[in-house]
């Protein structure tokens, strides 16, 4: 089983608050940015994410 994250609204926005061992995991910090891209995988629909660094 994965992680569960929290979906927030905020203004126009979508939040997606990741578990801080994911974010440390990936070397995130507060304030980084990431790209995401749908895709799809064995009939599973997912997002991948990639740090912008």
């Amino acid at each position: 089983m994965g992680e569960v994250v929290k979906l927030q609204k905020s203004g126009k926005k979508l939040v997606i608050a990741l578990p801080i061992a994911i974010c440390e995991n990936l070397e995130l910090k507060d304030g980084d940015e990431v790209e995401i891209e749908p895709f799809t995988c064995g009939g599973e629909n997912g997002v991948r994410l990639r740090p912008k660094k």
